[in-house]
C-alpha cells in the first residue's frame, strides 16, 4: 500500500522532529553519520533538500575546502552510503513499528519521510472464509454478520481508511507549500525521545524555535520548564571559546526558575551564559549584572557576574557540576535572582552520570567528531582562543588512532576546559611533530619548535620540543594528573610559543574521582 501525505501541520513537523531524534539516538556511536543525518534532516525541514549536493555536504559538513577533489574523496558518498544501510537496519528492528520510516534513497541526499498506515487487526482463518469468501446467497453467509458485526466493521474500516488515503493524495496533489519542495510524505506518529544521552535533558532558554541539532547529535529543545522571566536574544556577534554560538543566541532574563522532572540518579548539570550587555566597548562592566542562582533551594552561587566568570564579553561561559539529584517531587529546580541587573542563562542540560564521575572531555582539533579505535568519541575543537587550524598533515606513526593527527591547532593560544570545581582531574595531551624534520618538510629538525604547556598558571612543560622528544611524524601524549581547576571551574590549558608556533593535536580530560 503507498504511504499518505497529508497537509503539512506544525503538530506534524513536530513528530517527523521526533522521529529524527529517535534516529539519532541510534547513531550515538557513529557521530559522523549522525552529523551527516543531522544536516540533511536540517535541510529537509528548511525546504531546501533539493539543494543538497555532494560537493556542499563534503564541504558543509565534513570540512571540505570548496576546491577539494571529490574524485579523491569521496567521504559524502561513503557516509551517505553508511547512512542509508543504517537507516534500512533501524527500520528492520528497533524502528520496525514506528509510524514514521526515514528513508535516503540510492542516488539522493534529500531524506524522504515515509508515513506507514495503520495495520489492521489480523484475522482468523474463518473470519477471513467469513468475509471474503462466503457464497452471497447462502444462509451462513446471511446470519454470521449478525454473530460477529465487528467482522465487517473492520472491512468498513479498511474502506475508510483507502479512501481517506486517496482524498488527502488527491488535497496533497492540489497543494504547492514549501513543505511540499521536500519530497515528503507524512502522517502521525507517537513522539519518541531521542538524542545522544536518551536520559539528558537539554533546552535553549528563551529560544522559541525548532529542535537544534548540536556537533554530536545532541538535540536542544525549545524553552521549557520555565516560571517567569522573558526571552531575550543577545547582540549579535563573534561568540569566543563556542564552536556552536548558536546556544549562546538567545537568553532568558528576569526573576524566574526552571523546574525540570527527570528520572531517579545522579546529573551533570551545564549552565551557559555569555554577556553582550556590558565590557569593553559595550559600556559598563564587572558588578553590572550579578545574580544569585539557586540548586534546589541551596545557594549554588553568590554575586555571579557572567562577565567577570568568562573573562570578558562576547565569551562563552559553560559552568558544570556533578552529583546533582532530583528533589523529593522528581524534579530540578534551578533558580535565578536579581542582586544588580537582569539575571539570565543562554541553555541548560541535565545529562545523567556515569559511575559517579564527571563524563570525559575528549577534543580533536578538528571540523569533525572522531570515533577512536575503542569506540570512543571525540569532539571537534572547542572552548579555545586563539591559534588556527593547520590541515593536511603526513601520515603520523606510533599510535593506534592516526586520523587524530591529521589537523592541529597552532600558534599562541589556549583552551577553557569546563568541570566541576570541586574535582580534581587528568589532562592528556596529544602531540606529534607534523612540518619540522628531514621525513616531515625536510625544514628544520630539533629546537625548531619549542613552547610552553600551563594549566592555570602551573607548569606542565618547560621549553618542550616534540622533535626532541620522539621525532618527527610520530605521536606522542603526555599526562598531567591532579589538576585542580580555577574557581570558576576552569582548567585553563595555555600554550605558549618558544620559538616557532606551539602545537597540540587533541586534549582529553577525565574525571579522577573514585
Amino acid at each position: 500500500m503507498s504511504s499518505v501525505q497529508p497537509p503539512a501541520t506544525d503538530a506534524l513537523e513536530e513528530r517527523e522532529q521526533a522521529e529524527v531524534q529517535a534516529v539519532l539516538a541510534a547513531l550515538t556511536r557513529s557521530p559522523l553519520m549522525a552529523r551527516l543525518f543531522s544536516y540533511l534532516c536540517k535541510k529537509y525541514f528548511e525546504g531546501q533538500s533539493e539543494q543538497l549536493s555532494e560537493v556542499k555536504i563534503a564541504v558543509e559538513v565534513f570540512g571540505r575546502s570548496a576546491s577539494f577533489d571529490r574524485n579523491q574523496d569521496a567521504i559524502a558518498r561513503v557516509e551517505a552510503h553508511r547512512l542509508r544501510k543504517k537507516l534500512k537496519q533501524f527500520y528492520e528492528t528497533e524502528g520496525k513499528a514506528h509510524s514514521i520510516h526515514i528513508e535516503l534513497p540510492p542516488g539522493s541526499y534529500a531524506p524522504v519521510f515515509r508515513h506507514m498506515p495503520p495495520e489492521l487487526p489480523q484475522m482468523t482463518p474463518s473470519e477471513t472464509a467469513l468475509v471474503g469468501t462466503a457464497a452471497p446467497h447462502s444462509e451462513k453467509a446471511l446470519a454470521q454478520p449478525r454473530r460477529h458485526p465487528w467482522a465487517w466493521y473492520l472491512v468498513g474500516l479498511g474502506v475508510a481508511v483507502l479512501a481517506a488515503f486517496g482524498i488527502m493524495r488527491g488535497v496533497r496533489t492540489g497543494l504547492r507549500s514549501d513543505a511540499g519542495s521536500r519530497n515528503i510524505q507524512r502522517a502521525e506518529v507517537t513522539p519518541v525521545a531521542g538524542g545522544g544521552n536518551p536520559g539528558a535533558v537539554r533546552f535553549l532558554c528563551g529560544y522559541e524555535g525548532r529542535p537544534h541539532i548540536g556537533q554530536l547529535g545532541d538535540v536542544w529543545t525549545a524553552d521549557r520548564y520555565y516560571n517567569g522571566g522573558r526571552p531575550w536574544p543577545v547582540r549579535r556577534g563573534f561568540i569566543r571559546r563556542a564552536s556552536d554560538p548558536f546556544l549562546f543566541e538567545n537568553s532568558r532574563t528576569g526573576e524566574f526558575s526552571y523546574d525540570i522532572p527527570v528520572k531517579p540518579g545522579d546529573y551533570e548539570l551545564h549552565l551557559y551564559f555569555v554577556e553582550t550587555e556590558y565590557g569593553e566597548d559595550l559600556g559598563g562592566g564587572e558588578n553590572s549584572r550579578t545574580m544569585l542562582i539557586r540548586l534546589n533551594g541551596a545557594i549554588l552561587f553568590q554575586s555571579f557576574d557572567p562577565l567577570s566568570d568568562a573573562g570578558g564579553p562576547r565569551i562563552a561561559d559553560e559552568r558544570v557540576f556533578k552529583d546533582v539529584e532530583p528533589a523529593a517531587d522528581g524534579k530540578v529546580h534551578v533558580s535565578f535572582e536579581s542582586q544588580r541587573g537582569q539575571p539570565m542563562v543562554s541553555a541548560l542540560a541535565l545529562i545523567p552520570m556515569v559511575s559517579g564521575r564527571q563524563a570525559p572531555i575528549r577534543l580533536v582539533t578538528q571540523t569533525n567528531s572522531y570515533t577512536d579505535h575503542l569506540g570512543q568519541i571525540w569532539a571537534p575543537d572547542n572552548y579555545y582562543l586563539g591559534g588556527q587550524f593547520f590541515t593536511d598533515k603526513p601520515p603520523v606513526g606510533n599510535t593506534a588512532d592516526p586520523a587524530i593527527f591529521t589537523s592541529e591547532r597552532a600558534g599562541n593560544f589556549s583552551y577553557a576546559i569546563p568541570v566541576d570545581s570541586r574535582g580534581r582531574y587528568t589532562a592528556n595531551l596529544y602531540f606529534a611533530e607534523t612540518y619540522f624534520g628531514p621525513k616531515a618538510s625536510g625544514v628544520g629538525g630539533l629546537a625548531s619548535r619549542v613552547f610552553n604547556v600551563m594549566c592555570n598558571g602551573v607548569i606542565l612543560l618547560d621549553h618542550f620540543d616534540i622533535y626532541k622528544e620522539v621525532g618527527e611524524l610520530r605521536a606522542v601524549v603526555k599526562s598531567f594528573h591532579g589538576l585542580r581547576p580555577n574557581a570558576q571551574g576552569k582548567l585553563i590549558l595555555t600554550f605558549e610559543p618558544v620559538a616557532n608556533y606551539a602545537s597540540v593535536f587533541a586534549i582529553e580530560v577525565i574525571d579522577e574521582s573514585k
